[in-house]
């Protein structure tokens, strides 16, 4: 769609003034509708209101951030950080060819015996703005609003990532999700956060603590921006954090090894499959030695999810040792807990199933039945949470990463270093900072393990349904999630089990893993449901797994 012209006197800068906003509030609504950044696309909008714009000046024009409530039908909002500059003549020109996608809306500014034609755009476009904020956060500069403040921060971290100077190239990283990220080079990265709260962001209080402990597998946390209104109530805009040379995330590692594990499969002798179909529970299998023949099929991954296993224990018994601070220190599970747990576990399952049971006509026959069993099993998975709530346990609650998965983990050729601690981006904040049993960190990871080779499977159509692929491969796919997730949680056990804020009993972890799976994979139904209808097979089935799994021993 074209943008819409915006007419403005004397200068730009004059359309964010309050009498000459609401042409620009109204390109505001169509310019957020097409970010992939923004969560409102399932919502009717009611309204869009810029409720506070900070200047910012760079080196060539003046640019501001501007802060956006976004009101729904029905009274719910969301606030969106927007920096907002200008451009005209060539300048102009060359952005509508090479970034439509980053254009507000089209403009002339009109002076007494002059005009000028330009465009507003977003502002992480412009190099030299990109550099301000960078340039800003090794100051520590300050930038006045209406109605609070922008607050640039440097850690101790920054010169040391910098290497003395400003002068990098910033690019814009075009794996755009939630955030938008600027690479200056191959020094440091921002984080831009568009979908914004009151309160501080768990990925900047994270990685502030993690930097300050010298923890060696995370980015390094180089300084943030923060809006601070006049009541002190503060708004976290963006981290720096410290470039990670990497291959990629763990997701796309594994679906590569698993695509070599299916070469190795079908040189397999018949019937090899039946013979190496994964019996009994990861948890029994985590207490003996991986056998030979996993080593021999899976090869050099299981290794690497070992180390995974190993890192992300390292993580955890990190985050439990801080004693000074209250928003660190680990507390117990305390019966308080324990029921707002179970309340929200049950709402979980009552909503999923409900939604669940309003698309099952629209679901493949062979789905179709796993979800009626699913639907069949409410109260069954009801009551599994019940043991959660009424486990007394000596296990400690502390802060962990919230969100885990193989996409939140940076594969480097010859380590792994964990990234992105805001939490799960659609709960609100609050949620994303409370304190929780870091087993539930291992229960994502779990399932991010078990979704890898069936999103390979749907990656790979024509190799994964060729006559008789399926079935065939079938238990090769059971093989490799047990054994893969038998490596991670063995090593991961190694150090966990000595931490302070481990359960006391094997019992006592069963049931924590157990919970924490199975919220999960039914939370997981909710998102397929929502965003990837062609992939709720996976948690569903995962789903009757989990339950199943509940009628052995060790489970």
């Amino acid at each position: 769609m074209k943008p819409i012209m915006l007419i403005v006197p004397d200068r730009w800068e004059r359309i964010l003034e309050r009498d000459l906003r609401v042409p620009l509030e109204i390109c505001l609504l169509e310019f957020l509708k097409l970010r992939r950044w923004f969560a409102g696309k399932a919502r009717v909008v009611h309204s869009v209101y810029i409720l506070e714009f900070v200047p910012i000046h760079d080196r060539s024009s003046g640019a501001a951030l501007l802060f956006i409530r976004v009101d729904y039908v029905g009274g719910a909002s969301d606030m969106y950080t927007l920096p907002l500059t200008a451009a005209f003549g060539e300048q102009a020109a060359q952005i509508q060819q090479d970034l439509p996608g980053a254009i507000v809306a089209t403009l002339k500014v009109q002076a007494k015996d002059s005009e000028q034609i330009g465009v507003l755009y977003d502002a992480l476009w412009n190099p030299d703005f990109s550099r301000t904020l960078l340039s800003a956060i090794g100051s520590g500069c300050r930038f006045t609003g209406e109605m609070g403040a922008l607050i640039a921060s440097p850690t101790e971290a920054y010169e040391d990532l910098i290497g003395g100077g400003v002068s990098l190239d910033p690019a814009v990283l075009k794996a755009e999700q939630s955030n938008t990220s600027v690479a200056y080079g191959d020094r440091v990265l921002l984080k831009v956060y568009r979908r914004v709260e009151t309160g501080i962001n768990p990925d900047l209080e994270i990685g502030r603590m993690l930097t300050a402990m010298n923890f060696p597998h995370s980015p390094p946390l180089a300084g943030s921006l923060e809006y601070v209104r006049a009541n002190n109530e503060t708004v976290t805009v963006a981290i720096l954090q410290g470039f990670v040379h990497n291959q990629g995330d763990a997701w796309n590692y594994t679906l590569e090894a698993f695509d070599q594990y299916v070469v190795r499969c079908q040189v397999q002798p018949p019937g090899s499959a039946h013979e190496l179909t994964f019996a009994g529970s990861i948890l029994e299998a985590a207490q003996g030695d991986i056998p030979l023949v996993a080593r021999e099929c899976i090869g050099p991954y299981l290794d690497s999810v070992s180390l995974l296993g190993q890192r992300t224990a390292e993580l955890h018994a990190a985050l439990a040792t801080v004693q000074d601070n209250p928003d660190f220190m680990p507390e117990p599970f305390s019966l308080e807990y324990r029921r707002s747990r179970y309340e929200s576990m049950g709402r979980l399952v009552s909503q999923t199933c409900s939604l669940l049971r309003s698309r099952l006509n629209d679901l493949p026959s062979s789905t179709e039945q796993e979800a009626r069993r699913v639907l069949n099993n409410e109260s069954r998975m009801q009551n599994r949470f019940r043991a959660f709530s009424e486990l007394e346990t000596c296990a400690r609650r502390t802060r962990c990463h919230g969100d885990y998965h193989l996409g939140q983990v940076l594969w480097t050729g010859l380590d792994f270093l964990i990234s992105d601690f805001e939490g799960e981006p659609a709960r609100p904040l609050s949620e994303r900072r409370m304190k929780h049993s870091p087993i539930m960190d291992v229960a994502g990871m779990l399932r991010s393990l078990y979704y890898a080779p069936y999103a390979a499977l749907l990656r790979q159509q024509p190799l994964w349904h060729a006559e008789g692929a399926g079935a065939s491969l079938d238990p090769w796919i059971r093989f490799w999630c047990g054994w893969v997730s038998v490596a991670f949680l063995k090593s991961y056990l190694k150090i966990a089990e000595k931490a302070s804020f481990w359960p006391g009993t094997q019992s006592e972890f069963h049931v924590l893993l157990d919970a924490h799976l199975l919220e999960k994979a039914v939370y997981e139904i909710g998102y397929e449901l929502n965003n990837r209808p062609h992939w709720v097979g996976i948690p569903i089935r995962g789903v009757l797994e989990i339950l199943e799994m509940k009628t052995r021993k060790a489970m």
